[in-house]
């Protein structure tokens, strides 16, 4: 097995974890009850994906519960002795960030292709910090001044992976509504600039839905899907809704998701057609 950090091998752990101890009506106290180094706090946080285990450590609980046979070896296959990339805990908004918006975070960094839409802005691996703080304000997540401050670095620090190692490949679209909105058109020009210069990386591609495409161009809510190397026909797909993005992990989640951004392939502009749109737009507004 692979002993890279593995955001999504944590999270599959911890629901293996989970289903075994409901299965065996198992509460928390139960099956922690006299093991040493595991309480009920602990595992919580194991089931979660919130706190990585050693193959040493799992060894131990999985002897512990009588776990044997095939489905030890199911289980044992998710675990990993490196922690998931939480390479925002060492910032000072790292307490800022919800264990929901942790985990996004984490699959996204473990991520080899993300799929993403926004219908009335550009999506958040396109923002500039000043237009993020735009959209942040917009919100009705209630952020204090320093939440929003913290989420606005956060979308700038995420797109590091656009440019480094290991490369993540991007297919963002964006409504034409994103280029109607009203706000600061200063700021509005320096976005615009921004998603022209990465829709020309190699591995990322910017398409505008228009307002021609009519109703099947349009998607009830914000949609981000991840794809993870070596997992073909896995991932994950997040909706945008109130107080983040809602994680919808099943197979069936993940292929509706497919479905969605198939039919945006089909009612977008192509990418050339869609650099056009910019640079009019940014010539109307400069």
């Amino acid at each position: 097995m692979s002993k890279d950090p593995s955001a999504i091998r944590q999270i599959r752990l911890g629901d293996e974890l989970r289903a075994w101890r409901i299965e065996n009506n198992k509460t928390l106290a139960d099956v922690t009850a006299g093991l040493k180094g595991w309480n009920p706090a602990r595992l919580s946080k194991v089931e979660r994906a919130l706190l990585p285990v050693t193959s040493v450590d799992l060894a131990v609980y999985l002897d512990h519960c009588g776990i044997a046979g095939p489905e030890r070896a199911e289980i044992e296959a998710f675990a990993t002795d490196s922690p998931s990339r939480h390479w925002w805990q060492d910032h000072e908004f790292a307490d800022t960030i919800s264990a929901a918006f942790a985990e996004f975070l984490s699959l996204e960094a473990d991520a080899a292709q993300m799929f993403e839409y926004y219908l009335s802005g550009f999506p958040g691996l396109l923002q500039t910090e000043d237009y993020a703080r735009e959209i942040i304000a917009a919100g009705l997540d209630g952020l204090s001044e320093d939440q929003s401050e913290a989420a606005a670095e956060i979308r700038v620090l995420r797109q590091r992976r656009l440019t480094k190692e290991p490369i993540l490949r991007l297919d963002a679209y964006f409504g034409e509504l994103a280029l109607l909105v009203g706000g600061d058109m200063e700021v509005l020009a320096g976005q615009i600039r921004h998603v022209l210069k990465v829709a020309r990386y190699p591995n990322v591609t910017v398409r505008m839905v228009p307002f021609s495409a009519g109703r099947p161009g349009v998607l009830a809510s914000g949609l981000t899907l991840l794809r993870f190397p070596g997992e073909p026909g896995e991932g994950f797909s997040f909706v945008e809704a109130v107080g983040g993005m809602l994680p919808r992990k099943s197979g069936r989640d993940v292929r509706r998701a497919d479905r969605a951004f198939a039919r945006l392939k089909r009612c977008a502009l192509s990418k050339d057609a869609t650099i056009t749109v910019l640079e009019r737009k940014l010539e109307e507004i400069t």
